[in-house]
């Protein structure tokens, strides 16, 4: 009777090794796919940054009037290279006031990081 427990426990702990080895090499071909890459987001920071400028300086061209104008744009120009030199980024924004009936102003924007080096030049009418 003893030797009859002791074949249970050798199949209980043979199972038992079995089981874990199946699930340890399952779980080496499912858990590459369970992580999220998360690089993509942070690699588009800039790009993120960059688009974001160069929308609201069209906003603040379109909200602004004459008057008021050049005076937002510098404004805004200020804010935003601060802002980028805090991110770690360079930000070189110009603006040129073409017209003032309908104004037009004419910006050049060039963004340079670590990673990239992102440039834009556009027109806007209001």
């Amino acid at each position: 009777m003893l030797n009859l427990s002791n074949k249970k426990a050798q199949f209980f702990i043979l199972t038992t090794v079995v089981i874990v080895g199946v699930f340890y090499t399952l779980s080496k071909y499912i858990n590459p796919y369970a992580f999220i890459d998360t690089s993509r987001a942070a690699s588009g920071s800039e790009t993120f940054f960059f688009d974001n400028v160069k929308e609201k300086a069209i906003k603040t061209v379109e909200i602004s009037n004459e008057t008021e104008l050049e005076s937002n744009l510098n404004q805004y120009k200020n804010f935003v290279e601060e802002m980028a030199s805090e991110k770690g980024y360079n930000l070189n924004f110009k603006y040129n006031i073409i017209s003032t009936g309908p104004s037009i102003v004419d910006f050049n924007m060039i963004l340079i990081s670590e990673r990239m080096t992102l440039k834009s030049n556009f027109t806007v009418i209001r």
